[in-house]
C-alpha cells in the first residue's frame, strides 16, 4: 500500500468500512506525532466487552486517563532506575551462557529455535528486573512460566475470525462482545502472579526499587494512611493492567529482537566477526566488566540493532486518532474529530529513497554521517514523540546485555534447520517467522 501511494503525502483508504488516512511525507508524520500531538493523543482502540485488566492497560487509554498513567510509569525508566537493573540482568546473562555451556554437544554446538530460547530469557529478565520474581526458564524444561506468557496471544480460529469480521465491517457492536485479542487465561494467570507478589510484599514489608513498586506506592492506604484514595492514587486493577503489559510488550518486542538479530547475524558473517572485535575490544579495556558505560563504546553493537529493527520493525503501522478537527498542512484537508491516521513504518523502513538496497544488512545506514541525510520521521520502530514505546530504553539495555554475553561466548550460525529466507506467519498477530528461526549456537575456542 506504502508503493501504490508512493509520490503522494498522504492518501485515504479504507480498513473494512472505516475510513482512514495514510501519511507518506515524514514533515506530516512530525506534525501528527510531536508538533500538533494535541490533535492526536488517542490510539484507535477496539472497546470489547472484556476485563479491566485490558481496558486500563496504557496502550488502550485516552486523553487526560492516558497522560495521568503515562506520568505514573514514566519514573520506573530513568536512567537511574535503569542502572539499579543491571546487576539482576546480569544473572540472567549468566544463567543464559549455563543453559547453553551444558548443552554444547561434543561438536561443541547447539541448535535451537531463537524466538523460545530468547523468549524465556526476556521473561526472566522482566519477571526479575521489574517485579523481583525468582524466574530461571531455561532451567525448567517445559519452559514453565515462559512457555505460558508466549501464549498471550494465541487465539483459536472462531475467535480470530470473529475479532476481524468486528473490527472490519461491525466495529459499532464491539461494545457488547465478550472478545480480546489476548488469551485471557493468560492474563488472569499473570494477574494472580502479581497479585500474589502484592500481597507478599504488604505482608512482610518488603520494598524493592523495581517497576512493581513504584505502581504499589501510587495505590491507595487501605488503612487510611498518608496515602489515601485521590485522583492521583490507582486501583488495583490499574496497578495489575500495566504490570501485565510490561510482561508481555517487554517479552515480545526484546525476543523478537534478539531473535532477529542474530537471524542477520548468522547470514552476515563479516559483520558478526567485526562485532564480536568489538565488543572483546572494550571488555578487555574494561577488565571483561560491562556496565552502562562499557556498552557506550561499541558503535557497532548500536547500528547493528539499528538496523534489525529497521528491517523487522516490530509494529508494521502506527495509528493516531484526531481528537480535534485538524486542517493537514499545506493543503485543505480537513480531519474531522474521530477519524483515525496511518503511519507506515514498514513502508518507510523498505523505501530505497531513504534506504538504498532496504533488503541489504547494512549497519552502516545508522552511522552519525548517513543519519543525518534523512529525516528522523523514516525510522519509527518505537514510535515517536509523547506516545512513543516507554519501556524502549529497558527494552535496548537488556538486549544489549544479553547480545553482548551471547557473541563474547559463541558463534551464531545457520544450520539445517535455518529457512533463508523465512516467511513471517500469517497466523500470528505479531512479528514472528512462519516455522521459526533455527540457528546453531557454537562454542568459541578461546572463551
Amino acid at each position: 500500500m506504502y508503493f501504490k501511494f508512493k509520490g503522494h503525502k498522504f492518501a485515504g483508504f479504507y480498513l473494512g468500512r472505516r475510513p482512514s488516512l495514510v501519511i507518506l511525507d515524514p514533515d506530516i508524520i512530525k506534525c501528527v506525532m510531536i508538533k500538533d500531538f494535541n490533535h492526536f493523543t488517542d490510539r484507535q482502540t477496539m472497546r470489547f466487552r472484556t476485563s479491566e485488566y485490558i481496558t486500563q492497560m496504557l496502550i488502550n487509554l485516552k486523553g487526560s486517563k492516558w497522560k495521568r498513567m503515562r506520568s505514573h510509569l514514566t519514573p520506573a525508566f530513568t536512567s537511574g532506575k535503569l542502572r539499579t537493573m543491571e546487576n539482576f540482568i546480569e544473572v540472567c546473562c549468566n544463567n543464559m551462557s549455563d543453559f547453553l555451556n551444558e548443552r554444547i554437544n561434543e561438536k561443541g554446538s547447539y541448535e535451537l529455535e531463537m524466538k523460545d530460547f530468547f523468549g524465556k530469557f526476556t521473561l526472566d529478565v522482566i519477571a526479575t528486573c521489574a517485579f523481583g520474581m525468582e524466574s530461571n526458564s531455561m532451567a525448567d524444561e517445559d519452559g514453565g512460566f515462559a512457555s505460558r506468557v508466549s501464549k498471550f496471544a494465541s487465539l483459536n480460529i472462531m475467535k480470530r475470525l470473529s475479532l476481524y469480521i468486528i473490527l472490519l465491517f461491525m466495529p459499532g457492536i464491539a461494545r457488547f462482545v465478550p472478545l480480546s485479542f489476548f488469551n485471557m487465561e493468560v492474563i488472569y494467570f499473570l494477574a494472580d502472579l502479581i497479585k500474589e507478589a502484592k500481597t507478599l510484599r504488604q505482608a512482610t514489608g518488603q520494598k524493592r526499587n523495581d517497576f512493581l513498586q513504584l505502581l504499589l506506592d501510587s495505590e491507595p492506604d487501605s488503612n487510611g494512611g498518608e496515602n489515601k484514595r485521590n485522583e492521583a492514587s490507582l486501583t488495583e486493577s490499574q496497578v495489575v493492567a500495566q504490570s501485565v503489559l510490561f510482561l508481555i510488550a517487554g517479552f515480545e518486542t526484546s525476543s523478537t529482537l534478539l531473535t532477529f538479530t542474530c537471524y542477520e547475524l548468522a547470514i552476515n558473517q563479516a559483520i558478526q566477526v567485526k562485532l564480536r572485535k568489538e565488543i572483546s575490544s572494550i571488555l578487555s579495556k574494561y577488565n571483561d566488566k560491562l556496565t552502562h558505560e562499557t556498552m557506550q563504546e561499541m558503535p557497532l553493537l548500536d547500528k547493528v540493532l539499528m538496523e534489525t529493527l529497521r528491517m523487522h520493525p516490530p509494529v508494521a503501522q502506527l495509528e493516531r486518532v484526531c481528537t480535534q478537527d485538524y486542517t493537514l498542512p499545506d493543503s485543505d484537508l480537513l480531519l474531522k474529530k474521530g477519524q483515525s491516521v496511518q503511519i507506515p513504518v514498514i513502508g518507510l523502513h523498505y523505501d530505497p529513497d531513504y534506504y538504498p538496497e532496504p533488503y541489504k544488512f547494512d549497519p552502516d545506514r545508522f552511522s552519525s554521517e548517513e543519519k543525518a541525510k534523512r529525516s528522523h520521521y523514516v525510522y519509527l520502530p518505537f514510535g515517536t514523540g509523547p506516545r512513543n514505546c516507554i519501556g524502549l530504553r529497558f527494552a535496548l539495555m537488556s538486549t544489549k546485555r544479553g547480545l553482548v554475553h551471547l557473541l563474547k561466548n559463541f558463534s551464531i550460525e545457520l544450520c539445517d534447520e535455518t529457512t533463508v529466507p523465512f516467511e513471517y506467519s500469517k497466523q500470528s498477530m505479531l512479528l514472528k517467522a512462519k516455522n521459526g528461526i533455527w540457528l546453531s549456537l557454537k562454542k568459541l575456542s578461546s572463551s
